[in-house]
């Protein structure tokens, strides 16, 4: 048997009345969101701490959340498998910054293409996560606006000889950019 503990805060804030009992989802829902990304970021910090990577980590979700969030792309149908998900992509971003060797060029060239995969596909939507036209209109903006903020800031970082820094992003702008194109993919195989 299985405790939601989220039920419980939730249904505990309906009786004392700080919330009406309408309501009691949506925060169950938030209280969920709030202590899987939580869940999310400490995961993160651990695997960064194992890899003696700390600060690549740091840099990597300060540049792949954001854009994420508004790129859209693949969402797990669980919760567990979102998380598990995670942690495998974040082994393997950290593993790339530490075991791939990259110039200023493969920086600027990883840049435009994987920039350039977002510029065009993103926002889309997921079958787990789906997008309405307004959320579309909306998340395109917001997504170019951060896309081009990182962009502008990766060749900033390479002008000031901070390629470690360059580098983080990067990965994260591919990292997002593949989370396009498997929802691309899984949307064409499912229609």
């Amino acid at each position: 048997m299985t405790i939601n503990i989220f039920d419980k805060i939730a249904t505990g804030l309906v009786a004392n009345g700080t919330i009406n009992a309408e309501d009691k989802e949506i925060y169950e829902y938030g209280l969920k969101n709030i202590a899987t990304t939580f869940l999310n970021i400490i995961t993160t910090l651990v695997i960064g701490f194992i890899f003696g990577m700390i600060w690549q980590s740091i840099l990597f979700m300060v540049s792949y959340i954001p854009l994420r969030s508004y790129a859209g792309g693949y969402h797990a149908r669980t919760s567990m498998r979102c998380y598990i998900f995670s942690v495998i992509l974040t082994v393997c971003v950290l593993a790339s910054i530490k075991y791939i060797i990259y110039s200023n060029m493969l920086i600027l060239i990883l840049t435009f293409i994987f920039g350039t995969m977002i510029f065009i596909f993103a926002p889309i939507g997921d079958e787990n996560k789906p997008l309405d036209e307004i959320e579309i209109k909306i998340f395109k903006k917001r997504t170019r606006i951060i896309l081009f903020t990182e962009i502008a800031l990766i060749g900033l970082f390479i002008l000031l000889n901070l390629p470690w820094i360059a580098i983080c992003m990067v990965v994260s702008m591919i990292a997002a950019s593949l989370m396009v194109v498997i929802s691309i993919v899984k949307n064409k195989i499912l229609k």
